[in-house]
């Protein structure tokens, strides 16, 4: 792997430290609150952020401040941290950012904290881009956990790049924005093919839990029953967050990770396996179900939502899981009637509870 051309360089003191944060989507919005908050506990500078779409910024405070742009943060800060939807959006950003670190005194240096699911060879270009920079460090930084542990500051965060980066970075990475890291080492690209391996088990305990609960639910031992044995006999935070939200048919995207965040590590993974020839079939079936669940509206959905795949295989609706079949469009172009759905030959249950008259459109 690349590395950057000196050990050290100038970094503010540590209660000076200068930090920003780029991308304020499910997990980067927690994140960032989380972080602003201690920063201002221990009388850091206030947090500078800035987010492509610009209305989800929370108003200046004594805690917040906004950058201009990604290099305007760059010039300024010692740290800047990025939580990015994929990985033609971070090449995007941190090129901005390293125009930035660029036009920065020689004598100062910028960590960059890069805390999304990259594709390897992703994350070993851009720390290749940062690290032909004098003084800038590229850190690959991955975090396990959904946003409601993003919320609670409980993620787990892998921590790779530049032992000297990871020494300045990490004490305020934990307890700020997780509860622990684990250190892979130097190289950026194990450390992203790491997170992409974890997901991967989480991805097909979903394709498993649907597989389950539809097989379930068409027998008649039912989803609920088949979910309280997970809560006694494989206690698993993500089989039983994932188990509940299949059982009760909560798909709400907007507090979890979604369909099409599903599909891009999806892919990752079957392009990772390839270039290594091994085989991955049951993320093969759960990408495959993804499809299912965005051809049906869901993609806005929660990656759980996949169920939808085993559910239309069986006779079922495939977000409600209802029995009968007549005319399901998922998400189309139906009426909701006082948090159900009306057609003309059935009514089923709504999957997302709202109240009045309203079409719903795609999501």
């Amino acid at each position: 792997m690349a590395s950057s051309s000196s050990e050290t360089c100038e970094i503010s003191p540590r209660d000076q430290l200068k930090v920003g944060f780029i991308g304020l989507g499910n997990m980067g919005s927690h994140m960032a609150h989380n972080l602003a908050r201690w920063l201002s506990a221990n009388d850091y500078p206030a947090l500078s952020l800035w987010n492509r779409t610009s209305s989800k910024l929370p108003p200046v405070s004594n805690s917040i401040a906004h950058a201009e742009s990604p290099m305007a943060m760059a010039e300024a800060c010692d740290i800047v941290i990025t939580s990015l939807k994929s990985d033609s959006v971070a090449q995007e950003v941190y090129a901005q950012l390293l125009e930035g670190a660029k036009k920065k005194d020689k004598s100062k240096g910028t960590i960059f904290v890069e805390t999304s699911t990259l594709y390897p060879t992703t994350a070993g270009e851009l720390e290749r881009a940062a690290s032909a920079i004098p003084h800038s460090y590229y850190l690959q930084c991955p975090v396990f956990g959904p946003p409601p542990m993003a919320k609670e500051a409980k993620l787990v965060i892998v921590l790779s790049g530049p032992n000297w980066a990871k020494k300045i970075a990490e004490p305020i990475l934990v307890p700020a924005v997780g509860r622990k890291t684990v250190d892979v080492g130097s190289n950026v690209e194990r450390a992203a093919a790491f997170k992409l391996t974890g997901n991967m088990l989480i991805l097909g305990s979903i394709e498993l839990l649907s597989e389950a609960m539809t097989l379930a639910d068409k027998t008649g031992v039912g989803s609920d029953l088949l979910l309280s044995f997970v809560k006694d006999f494989v206690p698993a935070p993500s089989w039983i967050g994932y188990g509940t939200k299949i059982a009760t048919n909560s798909f709400e995207g907007d507090s979890g990770f979604t369909v099409e965040g599903g599909l891009k590590d999806a892919n990752h993974l079957r392009h990772l396996a390839a270039s290594v020839d091994a085989t991955i079939p049951v993320i093969d079936v759960a990408h495959r179900h993804l499809i299912t669940s965005r051809a049906h509206g869901g993609s806005q959905l929660d990656w759980s939502s996949l169920v939808s795949g085993p559910r239309l295989a069986a006779g079922l609706l495939p977000f409600t899981g209802q029995k009968s079949f007549p005319k399901d469009d998922g998400f189309g172009s139906k009426v909701e009637v006082g948090g159900r759905y009306s057609d003309a030959d059935t009514e089923v249950e709504a999957p997302v509870k709202s109240g009045g008259i309203k079409t719903v459109q795609n999501f």
